[in-house]
C-alpha cells in the first residue's frame, strides 16, 4: 500500500489510510490461514499437498471474504487501536461463524460438507488476525505513524476531549490547547494558548484540530479553521470524535436542538429499508420460534423443578411511538418479587433464581420474545424496550431519552452488546449513547453484526 509522506510528516496517517492497511492485512492474513488449513486437511486425509489439490478445493476461497465481512467492526477506530476489543470481537466472529456453519453443516446432503477444513481455517484465521493485530498496534500505533492533535477550547468539553484522546486514543497525542483568547491561562494544570499559537503549533506537525467549545466559534476562529482545512489539516468535532471513537452518541456534548434537527432526518433515512428488515424479522423469527419450541419442554421442565409454576413471566413494555405491548419471558424471578414496585434489574440479582441466572447468561430467557417479532410489536435489533414506569423517569432525567422510541425495539441492541445491567440512571445514560449511534447508523450489516455478536455472547455465556 503506498502511504501518504504528508500525512506521516504531519505525524500520522490518515484514518482512511489505516482502514485500508488493516483491511489489506486482514486478506493477506485469511488468505496465509486459508493456505494452512488446506495443508493441515491434505496431511489428516492423506492426500498430497498440490497444485491440484488446491484446485480441487478452491471452494473454500469463499472463507476469505466471509471472514473479512464478519470482521469488519474489528477495524472500527475504536476496536483496532485496543487488543482486548479487536480479540473480543475476532472470537464473536468466529463463533458466529462456526455457529453459522453448524447449521449448514446439518442441512446439507450427507457428505456434502467436511468439518475440518472448517476448523482449521477458523482456528488459523484468529491466532493470525491476532498475530498481525499485535504488530500493527505495535509498529504502527505509535512513533512516525502517531497523530499529534490540538483541542480548541476552554471548559468542561475541552477536558473531556481531552481525557478520551489520552485513554481512548493510543495513535493521537494531545500536544496543546488554544482558545479564542489573546493571553495564554493555565486551566487544571493545563496551558491554554491564544488563537495565535494555532500557526506555530502547526509548524510543529499538528494534524487533526478537536473542536471542543462550549459555544459557537467566533467569526475569526471560524476562518482560522476553514484555513487549516485548506491546509489539509482535519477539524473534528469533540461529538463527532466522541462517537467515532467510543461508537456512542455523547448526549452531554450535544446541542440541545439535535434530536429535531438532525436524529430525525438520519431516522428518516434509514427508514427506507424498514420493508426489507421486517422481511429478516419475520424469517429470523420463525427460525427462533422453531428453536424455541425445541428447547421450551427442558427449559421449562427446569424452571418447575427449581422454583415451581408459573413457567413464563408477561411483562409490558414501551414500543415505537409509545405504544404498549406486553413482552413474554421464561421466568427468572422468584413469585412476588417485587412487592414494594418496580426495581431494575442487576447482574447479581439476588430475585433471580437458580436456573434464572443461568437462562439470562445464555439468553434463553428472551427467547419466547420471537413471538412478539413475528407480531411486528419489536424487531431482531433494535434498542431494548423498556417498562413504562421506567420510560417516565429516565425520560426526566437524560435528556434525548424518549428518542429511543422513533425506532422498532429489539429483541437485542448495540447497547446490549456492549454495556451491562443499566441499574441506575448513569447506567442507562451510558445505554442511550449506544442506542443513539444505532438509531444514527442502523442498516441491515449493521443488525447482522449486531446478531453476530449476540451470538457469540450466548455461546460464550456472557449475557447479562
Amino acid at each position: 500500500m503506498t502511504m501518504s509522506a504528508a500525512a506521516v510528516q504531519r505525524g500520522g496517517l490518515h484514518r482512511s489510510e489505516h482502514r485500508l492497511l488493516l483491511t489489506t492485512g486482514d486478506g493477506v492474513v485469511a488468505v496465509v490461514a486459508l493456505a494452512v488449513a488446506l495443508r493441515i486437511w491434505s496431511i489428516t486425509t492423506g492426500f498430497p499437498f498440490s497444485f491440484r489439490f488446491v484446485v480441487e478445493h478452491a471452494a473454500w476461497l469463499v472463507a476469505v471474504p466471509l471472514w473479512l465481512g464478519v470482521t469488519v467492526p474489528t477495524r472500527a477506530w475504536n476496536s483496532a487501536h485496543a487488543l482486548p476489543r479487536t480479540v473480543g470481537g475476532l472470537l464473536s466472529a468466529a463463533g458466529a461463524l462456526a455457529a453459522f456453519y453448524i447449521v449448514l453443516y446439518f442441512y446439507a446432503p450427507p457428505s456434502a460438507l467436511a468439518r475440518l477444513p472448517a476448523l482449521y481455517f477458523l482456528w488459523e484465521a484468529v491466532l493470525l488476525t491476532i498475530g498481525w493485530r499485535l504488530i500493527y498496534l505495535f509498529v504502527l500505533g505509535r512513533g512516525a505513524f502517531t497523530r499529534r492533535a490540538v483541542i480548541v477550547g476552554d471548559g468542561p468539553r475541552a477536558k473531556a476531549a481531552r481525557d478520551l484522546l489520552q485513554q481512548e486514543a493510543r495513535d493521537t497525542t494531545v500536544v496543546g490547547f488554544v482558545s479564542d483568547g489573546e493571553q495564554p491561562r493555565t486551566i487544571d494544570g493545563e496551558t491554554i494558548r491564544p488563537l495565535s499559537a494555532l500557526d506555530g503549533l502547526i509548524d510543529e506537525g499538528i494534524a487533526e484540530v478537536v473542536l471542543a467549545l462550549e459555544g459557537t466559534p467566533s467569526p475569526i476562529l471560524s476562518e482560522q479553521l476553514l484555513r487549516l482545512q485548506e491546509r489539509g489539516l482535519e477539524v473534528v468535532p469533540f461529538a463527532a470524535e466522541y462517537e467515532q471513537r467510543l461508537q456512542r452518541v455523547p448526549i452531554d456534548h450535544v446541542d440541545s436542538d439535535w434530536a429535531f434537527q438532525s436524529l430525525p432526518e438520519w431516522v428518516r433515512a434509514r427508514d427506507a429499508s424498514r420493508l426489507a428488515k421486517r422481511v429478516v424479522d419475520i424469517v429470523g423469527s420463525l427460525v427462533g420460534i422453531i428453536v424455541f419450541a425445541v428447547l421450551a419442554l427442558p427449559v421449562a421442565a427446569a424452571i418447575l423443578i427449581d422454583d415451581g409454576l408459573p413457567l413464563f413471566f408477561r411483562q409490558q413494555r414501551i414500543g415505537r411511538g409509545g405504544k404498549r405491548f406486553d413482552v413474554l419471558k421464561f421466568r427468572t424471578m422468584r413469585v412476588g418479587a417485587e412487592p414494594d414496585g418496580a426495581r431494575w434489574a442487576s447482574s447479581d440479582d439476588p430475585r433471580t433464581t437458580r436456573v434464572g441466572r443461568w437462562l439470562r447468561r445464555a439468553r434463553i430467557d428472551e427467547w419466547p420474545q420471537f413471538l412478539n417479532v413475528l407480531r411486528g410489536d419489536m424487531s431482531l435489533v433494535g434498542p431494548r424496550p423498556e417498562r413504562p414506569e421506567f420510560t417516565e423517569q429516565l425520560g426526566r432525567a437524560i435528556p434525548f431519552y424518549r428518542s429511543r422510541l422513533m425506532v422498532q425495539p429489539g429483541l437485542t441492541g448495540w447497547a446490549q452488546v456492549n454495556s451491562d445491567y443499566g441499574d441506575s440512571v448513569e447506567g442507562q445514560a451510558r445505554k442511550l449513547e449506544y442506542d443513539l449511534y444505532y438509531l444514527k447508523h442502523r442498516s441491515l450489516l449493521f443488525d447482522a453484526w449486531i446478531l453476530l455478536r449476540t451470538v457469540g455472547t450466548v455461546l460464550g455465556l456472557g449475557g447479562h
